[in-house]
This record gives C-alpha cells, structure tokens and sequence, in this order.
C-alpha cells in the first residue's frame, strides 16, 4: 500500500529493481539502455486528431540523424503526417522493456524509492523498486485558466502564495492569515478566499496583489463554468479529441503560439460549421514561422484568399473569463458560443513526483533543484531531490516539462533564464520552440549520450554563455 504520505508496502506482485522511465514520446530517446519505460501512449501525437503536425520535412531534416526521415512521409514543404510520428515513437518505445500505463514514485516503508506502476486495464498495480536516478518526462504540463500565469497556476498553488505572502507580513496580518487558513481548511474555494479578502484592510493586501489577481481569475473562470451555456475548455481537449469540435460552431481560442493555433486547427477541421477568432497579445515568432499558420492563413482567413472562418484578433492579452448577459463568452471584442484556453502552460512539479514531494514535506524535508548540462554547456533538463529523514532521493526531468521549472522548487528568475535560453538554443524563427518535437528529441539524444560519458553536470545557475547580454 502507497500512504498518503508516500508511504509504500511492497505486495506480493513487486518485482526487483530496475531502472525506470516515466513517460515517453521523442525523450524516450533519454532512456538508459535496458530501462523499464512506463508510457501511456498518451502523449500528443498519439491523441491528437490533427492529421499532419504543423512542421514540414525541411524544418525536421535534423531528424535523420536520431532514426526518423521526415522526407520519406512528405515533400519537403508539405507537413508531415502525424501517423508517421507515431510509428516511429513506438519503435522507439518497443526498443527495451515497457509497460503501456501511468506510473508514480514513493517512498516505501523499508525507505526505498519505489515506482507504482499501473498497467493499462489491469487492476492491480506493480510495485517496482527502482534502481539508481529514475528518469521522467511528463509532456507539456498542464494549460493555465484565463488570466493566471504560469508561477501561480492553481487555485491551491495561488492560495498557499497569498497565506505565505501574508505570513511574511508579520503580525499586522497574523488576523488575516488565520481567517484565510480557517477558509481553505473548510473548502471555501476562490469564492470564499475573495469574500475574506474583502473583509480585509486593502492597505494590508496591496503588496500581495498577484495570488489575489489569480484567485480572482480562478472564481471567474468557475463562475462562467456555471454560467455559460456553450463549451468552456483547455485547448488540449479540443486537440487530443476529449471534446468534440462539434460541441459550438463559433469559438474564441485564447492564446498565440502554436498550441492556439492547433487548437483552432482542429476546431475548423473537425467542424465545417465552425468559425473561430484567435485572440492574443501577438502570435509568437515560432508560431508563425510554422507551416500549420500559412496553411490556415491561406485556407480560413478572408484577406488570404480563405473561406473567412478564421480571423485573429491580437493587440491585448486574454484576460479573466467574461460572459455577456446571453451565456456567450467574450474576448477580444468578440463574443462566441465556446472558449478554448490555449495561453500558456503550468510551471508545476510532475504528477508523479507528486508522493515524493508529500513525503519530503511531511517528514520535515525539503524539495530542491537544479539544472542538467552536459559538458558543451547543453541543457538537459532538471534534477530534483526529495531529502527527509537522513535520506535524499533524487529524480531527473527531460523533455518538453523541462523548460517549465516547478514554481514550487525554482526561482522565478532562473524560471526566465531558462526560457530565454531555450529561446536561444532553438531559435524562434525556426518555426519550433524547445518544448516540439525535434528539439525535445535532440535534448533527449544529448542526455543518453552525457550520461554514456558520465558527462552529466548539475548547476544552480544557467551558464554565463546563455545569458542574454542586457
């Protein structure tokens, strides 16, 4: 049995140690020889409904070099088939041993690092103790509602900031502090941290006006989910087909990378019906740049010549969830029957590092980080270790999540070195941004190849050669 605290029992259907990765996709590349890879099969090319990706061969030519020809699946200015993608990751996943299924790390009861394992449609799950620095890559993390960012990504991560913030102030808010524990321990949610707050000296919370901001951005968007009459999702559900497109036939999706723009790909693909405004601060440089934009551009938008049921409206961001009197959502100064949110992604700790980091905290540990290079300075990722009662253990994050450090264990400011370097290491006007495909199959590529060498190098900081010149 796994507590809650991270605790676990080995069952009778444990297995012996072994080395382990946890989630897959093109970082599977990362996996140790002989590794025990656990993956869903969950990852964005697997769900996606979207025929094609958004890259053409000659934006993936570097490819070739990790077992994938783009060229032989697409001209080189065409986009390349997303079904070829996916024969390839699973050639990839098949190259060792692996479990189609979810897996999370504990802490046993003898103080072992142990992985739960659970098999795709079994019932009973498999306790493995795992076997050196087990290695994770979780995808993109999850997208963020209107109006919050990317640091204060949750109700609870928001809440848990703001009572900190509090804190800090001393005993001028000690009143305030304890009403706020007293609302979150009895589930007030953002409704009932908004009315405290109310109640509260405004003086003695302008310095703390971020949670709050993203608190209010919360209790919007549960309002508008209670009082909206058309769909309100995360772009991910339109693009991996948990929600059909179907489900309105006018859309705002909110967001300018390439993420919104997939979205609204999907939205005009998979709804003939279907018109759809783009509403951002601007389209990111990648995004445009992207063989997917010039396709909708030439056939949606009016001005290129397109059908007219794809426009973008862009000069401010997406703000906290509004709906007009008639149930219909507006942004932008548009108003539509449903709402995509496709802004950005969460800076969160991997699920299933969830258990460990319980444990550190419940034992009166701590959760730290640092960075992976390898010695040409490239980036790899990131260690995180868990250390409580005499014991640290550690874990390794690749892939895609890498470039979003936990705003639970990183600093805010090492969070923006390491976007501004991933802005540097793969150049935006390439069409791809570190967290697609082939830069997150080329990271991966480079860790197997550090860790051969016993090249892998942790730092606390990002390398004075990534550091953008003020």
């Amino acid at each position: 049995m796994i507590t809650e605290a991270g605790d676990a029992t080995m069952p009778e259907n444990s297995s012996p140690a072994a080395q382990i990765m946890i989630g897959g996709g093109p970082a599977v590349l990362a996996r140790p020889a002989g590794a025990l890879l656990v993956d869903d099969r969950g990852g964005p090319f697997h769900r996606s409904v979207l025929a094609d990706l958004g890259h053409t061969p000659d934006q993936l030519r570097h490819l070739y070099a990790l077992g994938f020809d783009p060229y032989a699946y697409a001209a080189p200015a065409d986009r390349v088939p997303t079904t070829a993608v996916r024969l390839w990751l699973d050639q990839l996943a098949v190259s060792g041993p692996v479990i189609d299924g979810a897996a999370e790390l504990a802490v046993d009861q003898e103080r072992r690092l142990v992985a739960a394992i659970h098999p795709s449609g079994a019932a009973e799950r498999l306790i493995v103790d795992v076997a050196g620095i087990p290695t994770l890559a979780p995808g993109l993390p999850a997208q963020l509602a209107p109006g919050t960012g990317p640091a204060l990504h949750s109700f609870d991560r928001a809440a848990g900031v703001l009572l900190a913030e509090l804190l800090g102030r001393g005993p001028a808010a000690g009143e305030a502090a304890a009403a706020l524990v007293d609302v979150l321990n009895s589930r007030g949610g953002p409704a009932g941290v908004l009315a405290l707050l109310d109640r509260v000296d405004p003086a003695l919370l302008a310095p703390v006006d971020a949670p709050i901001e993203a608190i209010r951005a919360f209790a919007a968007f549960l309002r508008a989910i209670e009082d909206g009459a058309g769909p309100l999702c995360f772009g991910d559900e339109l693009v991996h087909g948990r929600l059909a497109a179907t489900a309105a036939d006018s859309w705002i999706v909110a967001g300018g990378g390439d993420h919104a723009l997939a979205t609204a790909e999907a939205l005009l693909t998979g709804n003939p019906a279907a018109r759809v405004t783009v509403v951002a601060g601007s389209l990111t440089t990648a995004a445009v740049n992207t063989a997917r934009y010039v396709e909708l551009r030439r056939r949606h938008v009016a001005h290129d010549g397109g059908d007219g049921r794809l426009e973008f409206r862009t000069g401010a961001e997406p703000g906290a969830m509004i709906v007009t009197g008639t149930g219909r959502y507006a942004e932008g100064g548009v108003e539509a029957e449903g709402y995509a949110a496709s802004i950005g992604r969460a800076r969160m700790l991997p699920l299933a590092v969830g258990r460990l980091a319980r444990w550190a905290r419940e034992h009166r540990g701590q959760v730290t980080g640092s960075l992976l290079f390898d010695t040409d300075r490239q980036y790899l990722g990131y260690r995180l270790h868990f250390a409580a009662e005499g014991l640290r253990h550690q874990v390794d994050v690749t892939g895609a999540a890498s470039w979003s450090l936990p705003a639970e264990v990183f600093a805010a400011e090492l969070a923006r070195q390491v976007e501004t370097m991933g802005e540097r290491a793969v150049p935006p006007e390439s069409g791809s941004a570190p967290t697609d495909l082939g830069p997150v199959a080329e990271q991966a590529a480079r860790l197997a190849a550090a860790r051969q060498r016993g090249a892998v190098r942790e730092a606390r900081t990002v390398p004075e050669c990534w550091v953008r010149p003020a």
